[in-house]
């Protein structure tokens, strides 16, 4: 470490070490038989990506305390959930030590099971995700109990089941906008329906106009329909 580095004002030296770091992405594999239903999991195991190392934050306690901040707000963290029976995350963590550093967080979960969930089972204290700057929920099953089948043969139970995560995904939207001045969107990217798979956003930064409009119940069954003459009339 150059003996000036820390004559620097503090600005310069977070640029720095925004340089040093670049943006990189964090692959976070929950273990099979974790039942602690957090979104990030502190039994888990991890593969971090990024132009360097995170061992620069072993050069000594004041780098460590100023940049790991900077590392872990410019790495993406992909947490997935390979089991049989899942379900949405009840907490955001249950003690993860880089849980307070995270800004921008991708939950996925795929799964042949996906149980029902119960909004009062929900425990999420705004101040946890108050500093995300984008979270990414990712569901696909391929039988949601009591909710949706991701099939083609029961597309009432699937509508039912996506209004359920949607509804899941406005109560973080609204916790990321309390305490903040900053408006979060909330989008849905549709291109994975016809598989059973639900794909929400939700962002600081204002997303694409043609991604802006969610489809209501009715909307989603139309599509399904429209797909399955298109396909009959393919077939046929």
């Amino acid at each position: 470490m150059a003996p000036n580095f820390f004559a620097l004002p503090l600005e310069i030296r977070l640029e720095i070490y925004g340089l040093v770091f670049g943006r990189g992405k964090a692959v976070v594999k929950v273990k099979n038989g974790d039942t602690s239903s957090c979104m990030l999991p502190h039994n888990s195991t991890f593969q971090i990506h990024a132009q360097r190392s995170s061992q620069f934050l072993r050069v000594n306690k004041s780098v460590l305390i100023e940049a790991r901040p900077v590392l872990y707000a410019n790495t993406t963290f992909h947490v997935l959930n390979h089991v049989f029976a899942g379900k949405l995350p009840t907490t955001i963590t249950n003690g993860h030590p880089w849980a307070p550093f995270i800004k921008q967080l991708i939950w996925e979960v795929d799964c042949d099971l996906l149980k029902h969930f119960y909004p009062e089972d929900l425990r999420l204290d705004p101040e946890d995700t108050t500093q995300w700057s984008s979270l990414e929920l990712r569901c696909r099953a391929d039988t949601w109990r009591n909710s949706f089948l991701g099939e083609w043969c029961d597309r009432e139970s699937f509508v039912n089941g996506r209004e359920q995560v949607l509804a899941y995904a406005r109560v973080f939207q609204d916790a990321m906008s309390t305490h903040t001045a900053s408006k979060v969107h909330l989008v849905e990217d549709r291109s994975q329906l016809g598989r059973g798979r639900v794909i929400l956003r939700l962002s600081r930064h204002k997303p694409r106009l043609s991604q802006e409009v969610l489809f209501t119940p009715v909307d989603t069954i139309l599509i399904f329909r429209y797909a399955d003459l298109f396909q009959e009339n393919i077939i046929g």
